[in-house]
């Protein structure tokens, strides 16, 4: 049950437009409140949030790509991913201009999660799976 209910489509829709909400509001958030977001900016909690942001991205995308079997997507997650770690090595090591590689990173992750879901819909299958 609860394993085809993780690879509905409806699931991947629903995860990916999470993530795409996510990545447009955080900033806002952060930006407009900086009272609370000197509580948030601690490199655990950021280190925790990249993981995890990583880690769902990878599994949504490569849900997508079970599905329509383009590299597309697959791909520009991966150069946004590194360019997201990329600004956090940056960052801890004090380099000046360092977001610039977060803001190409989100470019990328969001075209990446856009290519998905188009290819998602016009390309149902159940090729992956099991």
């Amino acid at each position: 049950m609860l394993k085809s209910l993780l690879s509905s489509s409806l699931t991947l829709h629903t995860a990916s437009l999470a993530c795409v909400v996510h990545c447009i509001v955080t900033p806002l958030l952060i930006g407009f409140s900086p009272a609370f977001s000197q509580y948030i900016h601690t490199p655990w909690i950021e280190l925790s949030l990249l993981f995890t942001s990583v880690c769902c991205g990878t599994w949504i995308v490569y849900q997508g790509y079970c599905t329509h079997k383009k590299q597309h997507s697959i791909i520009l997650f991966a150069m946004g991913s590194i360019l997201w770690i990329v600004h956090t090595l940056l960052e801890h090591a004090d380099i000046a201009n360092a977001e610039y590689s977060l803001t190409l990173g989100s470019i990328f992750v969001l075209v990446s999660y856009y290519i998905n879901h188009r290819y998602l819909k016009c390309c149902p299958s159940d090729c992956c799976r099991k």
